[in-house]
């Protein structure tokens, strides 16, 4: 401090803050809302009061925190100490009842209703700390979309069959329409005894139709 004060005197313009040796004091800056680390900063000098240092609210003086990727460094205990927390801000969880998935925002660890795991499938339900296939509802919804589809292609199987059916009675069908005629009911017929419950049939069990490209597409624009 003799040093200090004799430069003053030399150089009464000069600031206090600005002598030799003086060396304003490190801080750590920290969010307002989380007390989370986020930067280290210098004390601001009191212009009107020599030796005096101005701390930002929002600051400490600890030494600035070592935190690894997906954690962070929060300032607790009147901040007197750091305390290191998960940050899983910015990423997808998804809940463990409906598998539902948000951004999550919150410092700190998840809570227990939610995971960083994807269920693998609308059927999955959250068993053990993990996902697990419910084979029952999984059965259920591929047995009620099977018999979805049978509707819908008896349906249109039967539009193709009406509509030949007239011609061959109004003595207007071509020999093509006739074997068509043949072709779409041996179809419909097959088609009615696909079993669909309690489970969905397999891919092979399904007749061929005289024109699948014209019942994939239809059946594609109605949903199945």
């Amino acid at each position: 401090m003799e040093n200090q004060e004799i430069e003053r005197v030399s150089d009464p313009a000069a600031s206090w803050w600005e002598m030799p040796g003086v060396v304003p004091p490190r801080l750590c800056n920290l969010a307002r809302h989380t007390a989370e680390f986020l930067s280290v900063g210098e004390a601001d000098p009191s212009p009107l009061e020599p030796d005096v240092w101005l701390f930002p609210a929002n600051s400490c003086q600890l030494e600035p925190p070592v935190v690894e990727a997906g954690f962070a460094a929060v300032a607790v205990d009147q901040a007197t100490a750091w305390q290191i927390v998960p940050d899983y801000r910015g990423s997808t969880v998804y809940s463990t009842e409906s598998g539902a998935a948000q951004v999550w925002q919150e410092l700190g660890p998840l809570p227990g209703a939610f995971t960083l795991q994807a269920p693998a499938s609308e059927f999955d339900t959250w068993q053990d700390e993990q996902w697990v296939v419910d084979e029952a509802a999984k059965a259920q919804a591929q047995s009620e979309q099977a018999s979805r589809r049978k509707s819908l292609a008896e349906k249109y199987a039967t539009g193709r069959i009406t509509t030949l059916q007239d011609a061959v009675d109004l003595d207007m069908a071509t020999d093509a329409e006739v074997s068509a005629l043949k072709e779409w009911k041996v179809y419909r017929v097959k088609l009615s005894r696909v079993e669909v419950a309690p489970t969905a049939p397999a891919d092979d069990a399904w007749p061929v139709s005289p024109d699948d490209t014209a019942l994939a597409a239809w059946l594609a624009a109605q949903g199945s």
